[in-house]
């Protein structure tokens, strides 16, 4: 790979919605017919099927000329990131910054993170809620995602994108009035959110939530925190003078082991929007920032 080379980096990748993100963000850009390179890293928790998921790739796009093994201009490396370990987190970002980083950030334009899809997350089946069910799904979804955020955006090279999966489970119309407002205050910050959702925790642990306009939906609200961290994000780097887009989208229904084999939508359809955030050169950017996204539109949060 040259120093050239643009970087992809996909969380929660080794199988569902990220390993089909993934795989079309390889065949788009591939179809671009782009001088650059594209390095993808394939996001998992576990190395054994991380790895796995790497080779199953390999093997599908084994004489395409999808992957520069076979005249294409598509890398695809594992990476072991788990969004509820730290260290994970670190050693993530140490390796792409080693690689793909570092000194040359600001000394070579050709090297840093070009695209950034936090996809990784995760859900209870049901409906379980309980103070463990929270504090679990916040510490994956937003917590996690965050973890990520602040550590790979000093690797983020001008341009670059950020593609936060969301949901439409997570619109403002399931809080109350007062809250939705709260989360959607303009001058709302990433200290601010964080706190709003330790308010939703705080009411959960003392059996007050309902009283105080949360819904009993740990899921959603995770995900209203991912939407509000990609505005506030937006809102920052704009005000920094950086050309970052950052949009939060929601995939659709899509058959995964997180929902129902019965939902309408394919993995590869639900990775149509994250791969079109991260790729688009035409309608994207010319797009609000920090919005959200469903069906290659902006849907109303």
């Amino acid at each position: 790979m040259t120093s050239q080379a643009k970087v992809a980096i996909v969380t929660g990748a080794n199988k569902g919605i990220g390993y089909a993100i993934v795989r079309n963000l390889a065949l788009s850009y591939v179809s671009l017919h782009r001088p650059e390179p594209l390095v993808i890293y394939l996001g998992s928790r576990n190395p054994n099927l991380g790895e796995s998921s790497v080779s199953q790739l390999q093997k599908e796009f084994e004489g395409r000329q999808v992957l520069t093994s076979d005249n294409g201009n598509v890398e695809i490396k594992f990476l072991k990131i788990d969004l509820t370990n730290k260290d994970t987190i670190n050693e993530a970002a140490e390796r792409v910054k080693n690689e793909y980083g570092g000194k040359w950030i600001k000394e070579n334009l050709g090297k840093g993170v070009d695209i950034l899809i936090n996809n990784a997350g995760m859900a209870y089946r049901g409906s379980a809620f309980d103070t463990n069910v929270v504090k679990t799904t916040l510490a994956t979804n937003f917590y996690g995602t965050l973890d990520v955020i602040n550590k790979f955006t000093p690797l983020l090279r001008p341009n670059a994108r950020i593609v936060n999966v969301s949901s439409l489970a997570g619109q403002l119309r399931i809080l109350s009035p007062e809250l939705a407002q709260k989360f959607s205050d303009p001058n709302l910050d990433v200290d601010g959110l964080i706190k709003l959702l330790q308010q939703f925790q705080y009411a959960v642990d003392h059996g007050t939530w309902t009283q105080e306009g949360w819904p009993t939906q740990a899921y959603g609200v995770s995900k209203i925190g991912v939407t509000g961290l990609s505005r506030i994000l937006a809102r920052r780097f704009a005000s920094e003078g950086k050309n970052i887009l950052v949009n939060a989208c929601c995939p659709g229904w899509v058959r995964t082991d997180m929902t129902n084999p019965n939902a309408p939508l394919s993995p590869d359809q639900g990775a149509e929007t994250p791969v079109f955030l991260a790729l688009d050169e035409k309608i994207v950017p010319s797009s609000p920032n920090g919005e959200l996204w469903s069906l290659l539109k902006i849907h109303k949060w």
